[in-house]
């Protein structure tokens, strides 16, 4: 969020360590994350513009704070993995994945409502690697956030053509594309989702890290 100047900066701190609130600026849900343990007036004014809808993330050490605070919100564990040393990706047949910047090339109309708008930001931020089957795009890799070196694997499939090995094909497209700008994926899921887990130990990711996402409470999983 720092690095793409689309947020904002609540109750910087210096005193005892460094402590902040970062969210990030639009009219969509609320996405912010607390880094060290600052006044909780800085923690509701992120959350202030929708209570509703939403996703605040924070580290484990710090998350008896955030919870304090964010009352009523539900904190899932979510687990940070990186590309080990004998990932398995599977091979890309020529021009069954197809990168693109334009939604209007995904066949926009033919997608979910909830999916078009999560791809009509996407395009904003980042390349989109879609697999097509019959002219139809099925399946979506970007990078739902990047770092000077790293960038966050984000992927969505139609509901009829999960399982068949898309999504896999998708990530195995965009990490070669992210690789030749220098960066390497990160792959975040919650622990509540099995099918997110189960697809990154596949393609041969393995957890580094953790978080805690705390979700508003129209947003519990």
């Amino acid at each position: 969020m720092l690095l793409s100047g689309r947020c904002e900066v609540l109750g910087l701190e210096g005193k005892g360590g460094l402590s902040f609130v970062v969210r990030e600026i639009g009219s969509g849900p609320v996405y912010a994350s607390v880094v060290g343990r600052p006044h909780e007036s800085a923690i509701v004014g992120a959350v202030a513009r929708d209570r509703e809808r939403g996703e605040v993330l924070v580290v484990p050490e710090d998350c008896s704070h955030v919870a304090a605070v964010l009352r009523g919100w539900s904190g899932v564990n979510a687990v940070l993995h990186t590309l080990g040393d004998a990932p398995w990706l599977p091979t890309v047949p020529e021009g069954s994945v197809r990168l693109t910047s334009s939604l209007g090339a995904l066949e926009s109309g033919s997608l979910p409502p909830g999916l078009r708008s999560e791809l009509e930001d996407a395009v904003e931020i980042s390349p989109v690697a879609a697999a097509f089957v019959d002219g139809r795009a099925v399946s979506f890799c970007y990078a739902g956030a990047q770092t000077e070196g790293l960038w966050d694997v984000a992927i969505d499939t139609l509901e009829e053509y999960r399982n068949r090995g898309h999504a896999g094909r998708c990530v195995a497209y965009m990490i070669e594309h992210m690789r030749r700008r220098g960066k390497r994926p990160v792959w975040g899921a919650e622990e509540t989702n099995q099918a997110s887990l189960s697809l990154a130990s596949k393609l041969g990711f393995v957890p580094v890290d953790e978080l805690v996402v705390f979700h508003a409470p129209a947003d519990r999983p």
